[in-house]
C-alpha cells in the first residue's frame, strides 16, 4: 500500500502491530492544545516523519526504540508541548492509524451550545466552503457555503459570520504595514496568517521575528470584533459570547491560546474545530448537508470581498494585500475613506496570476507607481527555508507570504483526507489534484464578487467609521495587532 505525501508515493511499512505495541510501553500524550498522540496505535511506519520532512524539512518526529517497538516522538521527547512542532498537522494526514490526531473540541462546543446563557457564534474559514463536498459524495470543487450556514444553524449556533471578512481587515491593516516598511526601509515583511509558519520563525529564525507583520490573522481579527464592536451594537456582554472558529488548520487551535490573542479581555476565539470535527458533528446529527436549503451569513459581519475568499489558497494573501496596497501606494485617497460613497478610483489590475498556482515557490517583481516591489510566495516550510536563505545571502524581497501546508489552507492539516473515488481511480498526485480543485473554486468565488478589494468592502468601512477610526489607529493597534512587533499608532485624518 502506498501513501501520497507531497505528490510522491511512499510505501506503508509497519514495524509492529497493536499486540506487539504493548511490550514497548506506549505513551499517550493529550496535553497539547492542538495535537494528540496515542502510541498504542503506532505501527512504527514513520510516515509522520516523512510528511514533516517533505513539507517542512524539519523531521520533528524522531525514531525512538522502546523495548522491541519503534515510536516517532516529537524531537525525541514524550510530549508535543516540549518540542518545536509547528502544529501544521500534515503528520495527522499522513498517519494511517490515528496515532496522531487533533485535540478535539466537539464536546466543549456542544456544552456551550446547550448553555442557555451563551451566545454561540460560528466563524467560517475561506476554504471550508470548498472542502466539505467530498465527505458528502460531492466533488471537491463544489461550493457549499449556503448549505454550511444552514447546517450550523441546525446545530444550534446563534449567528454565523464569515472569516473572509476578518481577512479583509487583515489585508487592510497589513497593506499599510507594508507601505510603512517599504518607505522606512524595514523589509522584508512576512505575512502572519499561518500560525505554523509564525512558530517556525520564532523557533528556528528568531532574528526574523521583527519582520513578521504585527497584524493578527483573519480568525483573530473577526473574533475580537465580534466581542467588541458586535457585542456593543447588540448590547451583549462579551463574556457570554462563545466564538467558534471552523478551520482547515490544526495550528489555529494553537494560535487561539497564544499570548496576545485575548484583546477583548478574554481569549477572542473560544474554540477551534477542524474541518474533520465539523463534518463529524454534522454526520453525528444526521444532517444531509448537500441537500439543505442555502442560507446567507448573518449581519453585520457577514459580507466579505472576493479578496477575502482567496486567503485559503497559496498566494491568495499576497494577492489580496497587493490589490489594496497598490491603491494605497498610488496615493488613492484611502486614508480618508468616504464612508458613504463607494466611488474609489480603482487600479485596473485585479488578478495577479504571478501569485497563483501549485508551485512550491513563486516570485514576481511588481512596478507600482514607479517603485519595484519584489514578492515571494512559498508553500511548505521547506520552501520558506530556501527564501530565508536567499534573504540571508543578500537577496532583496519586500513582501513574503508563507503557508505551511500544500496549496495553502485548502491543503491544511485539519482538512478531510481525499475521498473522491473518480480521482482516486486514476491514482498519481491524488492529493495534489483535489487540493488544486479546491484552490480553483476559491478563485471562482472571488471572480463572482462585485467587490474584490478589501478596502472597498462597505462593512469594513462601516466598522472603521463607527469603531476603529482608521488603519493603524490606537484602537486598530489594540484590537487588530499583536505583539510580534509593536509600532506607534497612526493618527486618523478627520
Amino acid at each position: 500500500m502506498a501513501v501520497e505525501i507531497n505528490g510522491k508515493d511512499f510505501e506503508l511499512k509497519p514495524r509492529q502491530n497493536v499486540l506487539q505495541n504493548r511490550k514497548g510501553k506506549p505513551f499517550r500524550d493529550f496535553d497539547d492544545i492542538a495535537i494528540t498522540r496515542d502510541e498504542s496505535k503506532c505501527i512504527g511506519c514513520g510516515l509522520c516523519r516523512t510528511a514533516c520532512s517533505e513539507y517542512n524539512n524539519l523531521g520533528i518526529p524522531v525514531e525512538t526504540k522502546v523495548e522491541d517497538c519503534f515510536y516517532f516522538r516529537p524531537d525525541g521527547k514524550l510530549k508535543v508541548t516540549e518540542s518545536n512542532c509547528t502544529r501544521c498537522g500534515q503528520c495527522i494526514l499522513a498517519c494511517p492509524t490515528g496515532t496522531l490526531w487533533e485535540k478535539e473540541n466537539i464536546i466543549d462546543v456542544k456544552k456551550d451550545l446547550a448553555d442557555p446563557d451563551k451566545i454561540v457564534i460560528a466563524q467560517i474559514a475561506p476554504s471550508l466552503r470548498v472542502s466539505l463536498g467530498e465527505s458528502f459524495g460531492r466533488n471537491p470543487e463544489d461550493i457549499l457555503e449556503g448549505q454550511m450556514i444552514t447546517a450550523l444553524k441546525k446545530l444550534g449556533f446563534d449567528f454565523v459570520f464569515d472569516v473572509n471578512l476578518g481577512a479583509d481587515f487583515t489585508t487592510y491593516e497589513e497593506a499599510y504595514d507594508l507601505k510603512d516598511r517599504i518607505l522606512e526601509g524595514k523589509t522584508p515583511l512576512f505575512t502572519s496568517c499561518c500560525p505554523a509558519r509564525v512558530k517556525f520563525i520564532e523557533d528556528f529564525h528568531p532574528k526574523l521575528v521583527g519582520n513578521i507583520t504585527s497584524v493578527r490573522s483573519p480568525q483573530e481579527c473577526l473574533a475580537v470584533l465580534i466581542k467588541t464592536y458586535f457585542a456593543q451594537k447588540q448590547n451583549i456582554d462579551p463574556a457570554k459570547i462563545s466564538v467558534v472558529s471552523i478551520m482547515p488548520c490544526v495550528a489555529k487551535k494553537f494560535e487561539s491560546r497564544r499570548e496576545g490573542e485575548n484583546k477583548s479581555g478574554q481569549f477572542d476565539v473560544d474554540w477551534v474545530l477542524t474541518t474533520r470535527e465539523f463534518i463529524k458533528m454534522i454526520k453525528g446529527e444526521q444532517i444531509d448537508l448537500p441537500n439543505l436549503e442555502a442560507a446567507e451569513f448573518d449581519t453585520p459581519l457577514g459580507e466579505a470581498s472576493g479578496a477575502g475568499a482567496i486567503y485559503g489558497a497559496s498566494g491568495g494573501v499576497m494577492e489580496s494585500a497587493v490589490r489594496t496596497f497598490a491603491d494605497i501606494f498610488r496615493n488613492v485617497k484611502i486614508e480618508k475613506i468616504d464612508y458613504i460613497s463607494t466611488e474609489i478610483p480603482r487600479q485596473a489590475k485585479l488578478d495577479y496570476q504571478e501569485f497563483r498556482g501549485m508551485e512550491g515557490i513563486k516570485k514576481a517583481t511588481l512596478n507600482i507607481d514607479g517603485k519595484e516591489i519584489k514578492i515571494a510566495v512559498a508553500t511548505g516550510l521547506a520552501n520558506a527555508e530556501k527564501i530565508i536563505e536567499e534573504i540571508k545571502n543578500g537577496e532583496t524581497y519586500h513582501y513574503v507570504e508563507v503557508m505551511a501546508c500544500p496549496g495553502g489552507c485548502v491543503g491544511g492539516g485539519g482538512q478531510s483526507k481525499p475521498q473522491n473515488k473518480e480521482i482516486m481511480a486514476t491514482r498519481g498526485n491524488l492529493q495534489k489534484q483535489i487540493i488544486n480543485k479546491r484552490r480553483e473554486a476559491l478563485y471562482k468565488i472571488d471572480a463572482g464578487k462585485s467587490i474584490r478589494k478589501a478596502h472597498e468592502n462597505p462593512i469594513l468601512k462601516q466598522v472603521y467609521q463607527e469603531f476603529l477610526g482608521c488603519a493603524g489607529s490606537e484602537l486598530a493597534q489594540k484590537y487588530l495587532h499583536t505583539n510580534y512587533n509593536v509600532k506607534q499608532a497612526r493618527i486618523c485624518q478627520n
